[in-house]
């Protein structure tokens, strides 16, 4: 770090920014130097994202001024990983910067194999983006923004959704970017990210608390303090004997697609634990292990393929996606959202509300009346994490509740955690952290969808006496490694019945598959034809489909739709049964089409009741629009199950010289999964949080769907904003 701007690569002069009339940042002034490894620290809301969004000129200075040495490019990795895709494929999305800087399509090729191969992606090459885990979306993210070759890498909280072994890879990258020279930036509030670093900034409240070496920052133990918060103390052996089992998974495999002939087919399999009263369990695995998944299944989000889930008291769930389960325009009524609707009121509601904020590290006089919006990414969380614990559940479930938070509150959230056990609830909650594992009463390791080890303090003498690793063969569940303690007698636990609403989720999850290509297992015979031909194909016969007018023509191009759906692998059965369930709606626009439709001077008229006047012409021609409809949509169904989104794009590339129009295409085949997705997470946490109710009938479908359209709204927006922001930082010029 340097103290005059003379040799530095970025110089930051009295750096002001507002948020309204909320300063984010105050008269910020440093310089770095090149080839430097700088950790900018600071709690939930100081400034640090906002400092490396003006750095790499996402939003406009208002004050102060920001210099960066000419000709030096900056690559920024952002906090939430799925906003930095751009493309639906793994190694496309990876190409997409290497393209941009004009690289010949063998180098492109390469910097693509050697990005995915240091995040340890390259055997996801081929997968659709939106089918990684986040964690692996965030390794995606990081290959991404290596692939331009970036001379000043910022990375804002880019490890936080890794695990251990995936942050140590991220970490080795980051060594070696930076002795090659690159100038590296990291926002964290990880302590290891800073004993990486050889420089630290500290902010707090806007202003530069600390700006020095990182080793004369470790000195100082009230500054680690900051960063750290409070260390988190093992827990303590705990005697389960006698203690009431209020949860168990049995037996639990699970797969997806729904094709349970392929063991491979599995996300979990054999999965078989239980849960006691008053007890802290942390589930801990690598990313995509599928912690997550298992989760949505005990919160009854989920039906699993197999075995079965045992609970006294459906649990609450609070998810990952902390945006997800903000709804309302204010915190206070945010947090009152579940409750009001089980049937609080009142001063009842009020207290529940602010004693749920409290515990939840957002004191309900100072956050009740903030707009969820203007919060933090941490601050968001902490809020969700209150909307869960005001549905006062005796089961809860949290999904990485610490990712993104600063250490103190980070050591806030596992203390509150410790209380809800303390007050004889049960709380399982999936962590990337050893620290907050070795917190929790017991640990439950998940890797590739089984149990690996369980480590439980009173059945082990100390944590670091590990079992014994498994054989081969079918993965045991933890009663099969440990025999457990014998049960107290409590409320029976029951089989779980998941929530009504979950065949809603079923059908967007289907959707999201099949737009991204996600769950297609074999290649049609369609896919063999370059995609330039397989577009041009499907454009003459959609348009042959809707020009020919007369009966037998459009007969012709309905069978010929038919071969056309065969060659994309739609069975014949499911081309009939498409057809009978279509034939009901046409019939009905017919009817009026009857009504309408003029007849024909001096035809003969079959008959006339009020408006209705049936002749051979109205019939005619209410015969050759179902037919039309029946031929256009045939095609429509075989070239979107036959030309997968990056097909489409490719082809688009050989047959239109507009590279902005064919970006925005792209983009738009990416983002309707993702919104897709999004809209999902929403539903999930109304669902959980008593928003949906039961789902029966297609009017309660449609009324349930309408308080989801402004969250849904409000992401849209903030999503194509992050997504416009993406492309700039991937070299995105529009030539």
């Amino acid at each position: 770090m340097t103290k005059s701007g003379d040799k530095a690569v970025i110089t930051v002069n009295n750096l002001s920014y507002s948020y309204d009339s909320k300063k984010a940042l105050d008269r910020v002034s440093f310089c770095l130097e090149p080839s430097s490894y700088t950790a900018i620290v600071g709690s939930n809301g100081s400034g640090k994202s906002t400092l490396c969004r003006l750095i790499c000129g996402l939003i406009e200075n208002q004050e102060g001024e920001i210099l960066i040495e000419q000709g030096k490019r900056i690559g920024l990795v952002f906090q939430s990983p799925k906003d930095q895709i751009v493309s639906g494929k793994v190694y496309r999305d990876t190409a997409f910067g290497p393209q941009n800087l004009k690289l010949t399509p063998d180098e492109v090729e390469l910097r693509t194999i050697e990005c995915l191969s240091v995040v340890e992606l390259l055997h996801k090459a081929e997968a659709p983006s939106n089918a990684l885990s986040l964690g692996q979306t965030q390794k995606l993210a990081f290959a991404g923004m290596l692939a331009v070759s970036p001379d000043i890498l910022i990375l804002d909280e880019a490890t936080a959704m890794l695990d251990p072994s995936s942050r140590e890879n991220i970490y080795e990258i980051l060594r070696s970017f930076n002795r090659r020279g690159s100038t590296i930036i990291h926002i964290t509030h990880d302590l290891d990210a800073v004993k990486e670093a050889s420089d630290v900034i500290g902010l707090e409240e806007g202003r530069i608390f600390f700006n020095g070496t990182s080793a004369d920052f470790l000195k100082k133990p009230e500054l680690v303090r900051k960063i750290r918060g409070e260390l988190l103390k093992k827990a303590e052996k705990m005697d389960l004997s006698g203690r009431e089992v209020s949860f168990s998974f049995d037996n639990i495999s699970f797969a997806y697609d729904n094709k349970h002939d392929d063991e491979n087919a599995f996300l979990l399999n054999n999965i078989s634990f239980s849960l006691y009263k008053g007890t802290l369990t942390a589930l801990t695995g690598p990313s995509g292990a599928g912690k997550s998944t298992l989760l949505e299944l005990g919160a009854g989000l989920l039906e699993p393929s197999g075995g079965s889930v045992l609970c006294n008291q459906k649990p609450a769930l609070a998810q990952q996606n902390c945006a997800a389960a903000l709804f309302e325009a204010f915190a206070s009524d945010d947090v009152a959202f579940g409750p009001r609707n089980d049937g609080v009121k009142g001063h009842a509601l009020v207290e529940r509300v602010k004693e749920s904020m409290d515990k939840a590290g957002l004191p309900f006089s100072l956050y009740g009346e903030r707009q969820s919006a203007g919060l933090s990414g941490g601050e968001q969380r902490r809020l969700a994490i209150a909307g869960i614990l005001a549905m006062n559940r005796d089961i809860v479930f949290f999904d990485e509740p610490t990712a993104g938070l600063d250490g103190i509150s980070r050591s806030r959230v596992m203390a509150m955690l410790r209380s809800l056990a303390d007050e004889g609830k049960t709380v399982l909650f999936t962590t990337h952290h050893n620290d907050e594992a070795q917190f929790a009463d017991r640990e439950i390791i998940i890797k590739d969808g089984t149990i690996a080890q369980v480590f439980e303090e009173n059945l082990v003498s100390s944590r670091s006496e590990r079992l014994p690793e498994p054989v081969e063969g079918p993965t045991p569940g933890v009663d099969e490694l440990v025999e457990p303690p014998t049960p107290g007698v409590g409320e029976p636990v029951e089989p779980l019945r998941p929530y009504d609403s979950t065949s809603l989720l079923k059908g967007l999850k289907s959707f999201s598959t099949g737009l991204s290509g996600s769950g297609w297992k074999t290649k049609c015979r369609l896919e063999k034809v370059p995609a330039f031909l397989r577009i041009l194909l499907f454009l003459v016969l959609f348009v042959l489909s809707l020009v020919f007018k007369k009966t037998v023509a459009c007969g012709c191009m309905v069978a010929v739709s038919i071969i056309y759906c065969l060659f994309a692998n739609f069975s014949f059965k499911k081309i009939i049964k498409s057809v009978f369930k279509l034939l009901p709606f046409l019939c009905f626009f017919a009817v009026f089409q009857l009504v309408f439709r003029p007849a024909l001077p001096d035809e003969v008229r079959y008959t006339t009741w009020r408006f209705l006047t049936i002749t051979p012409s109205k019939l005619l021609f209410c015969l050759n629009s179902i037919l039309r409809t029946y031929a256009s949509l045939l095609c429509v169904c075989a070239f979107f199950v036959s030309t997968p989104e990056y097909d489409l794009i490719d082809g688009l590339k050989k047959l239109l010289p507009f590279k902005s129009l064919i970006l925005i295409m792209e983009l738009i085949f990416r983002f309707i999964p993702l919104l897709v997705d999004e809209a999902a997470d929403i539903i999930k946490t109304q669902i959980i949080r008593g928003g949906l109710g039961k789902v029966k009938g297609k009017l309660a479908r449609i009324k349930a769907v309408v308080p989801l359209i402004v969250p849904l709204v409000i992401r849209t927006v903030k999503r194509s904003e992050i997504l416009a922001d993406a492309i700039v930082m991937r070299c995105f010029n529009g030539k």
